[in-house]
């Protein structure tokens, strides 16, 4: 195993860029996550005019911030388990990939052993050096473990720094497909709301209205943690008077977004056994398509689209994933009790 090499970067702060320490790092090194730059903040390895400091420090105009991190070097992750990717678009800049269920994007709790887009990442790129967070080399977005569809990952710094740009200023796009327990009550909605970890639910996300957060803000509590989400539903499809099948476009895109949303509009996706573990279904419901819902064992919930600016040449890029055949073949059976289409 090689040695890793210790690296350092210096930051001047700009009257335009001061405020919060790790806020700051975040908006400049947009290659590296939020508990990464925190852990390196804790470890005392980001030093502020010489002197290491908390994540909270202000910063003012001109200080100067020193970063000392070791590199791992690329080959090091090589033999970490693996799959192999299925590609849909490659160049020398971006690899467009459909994600299988069941795979996580980056190691975390729970991960060990386990292969992760990150893993099969660096397997299929070899002895290549990747850019970004050593453990999330070229991530710039993610799906859940049990999301299928279309994600883009980045070759390149260059690449990853003007990606990871369109995620933050919403220029890209983003469709999904869901099958929702429910009917949603019109045809098109938009659902803007705030996001947060429910304190009774470590792994769960709570969401707040725009009123209620404008009335604590108002009250003087601290918002951090809120995260704003706004969403897209169209209704396409109705089984039974009781399923919906519908796309959704993400404006924003927050851990567990449309998840959440679906449930707030008491439609929560089939198979989301975080947020709507029991699935109650009608009666008129044949019975081999009671069983086949009932043994579903994710949500139903695919990211069918993805809309990107090339980050070299600049030009507008749109890729599809098709449905997974497990979720085709639930709609497959469900098509005899559609009620509406679009």
């Amino acid at each position: 195993m090689a040695r890793a090499e210790q690296t350092t970067t210096i930051l001047t702060v700009s009257d335009a860029n001061s405020g919060r320490l790790d806020q700051y790092l975040v908006r400049e090194l947009p290659s590296y996550s939020r508990s990464t730059i925190q852990n390196w903040i804790r470890a005392g390895l980001v030093l502020v005019n010489g002197a290491p400091t908390k994540s909270g420090f202000d910063l003012s105009p001109g200080d100067t911030i020193e970063i000392s991190k070791a590199d791992r070097p690329a080959h090091d992750d090589i033999d970490a388990p693996s799959i192999p990717l299925d590609i849909l678009f490659e160049d020398d800049a971006i690899l467009i990939i459909n994600k299988p269920a069941g795979l996580t994007i980056h190691p975390g709790a729970g991960t060990q052993g386990q292969p992760t887009v990150a893993s099969a990442f660096k397997a299929y790129m070899g002895s290549k050096a990747l850019p970004g967070d050593e453990d999330r080399p070229g991530i710039v977005h993610r799906l859940d473990k049990e999301t299928t569809g279309v994600m883009v990952l980045a070759k390149t710094p260059e690449a990853l720094r003007h990606l990871a740009g369109q995620f933050k200023d919403k220029s890209n796009f983003r469709e999904y497909v869901a099958l929702l327990d429910g009917v949603l009550p019109e045809d098109e909605i938009m659902l803007e709301s705030y996001l947060y970890r429910d304190p009774r639910h470590r792994l769960r996300f709570a969401t707040m209205s725009i009123e209620e957060q404008m009335l604590e803000v108002q009250a003087g509590k601290e918002m951090q943690g809120y995260r704003y989400a706004k969403s897209f539903f169209n209704k396409r499809k109705v089984y039974g008077n009781r399923l919906t099948l519908a796309t959704v476009r993400l404006s924003t895109g927050r851990t567990h977004q449309i998840r959440v949303h679906a449930k707030q509009l008491k439609c929560a996706v089939v198979g989301d056994n975080l947020y709507a573990p029991t699935l109650r279904l009608p009666q008129g419901f044949a019975p081999d398509v009671r069983a086949a819902l009932e043994a579903v064992g994710r949500q139903l919930l695919h990211a069918r689209r993805l809309g990107i600016i090339h980050p070299v040449d600049g030009r507008r890029l749109a890729f599809e994933a098709p449905l997974p055949i497990e979720f085709r073949s639930v709609l497959e059976l469900l098509e005899k009790y559609n009620i509406a289409s679009d």
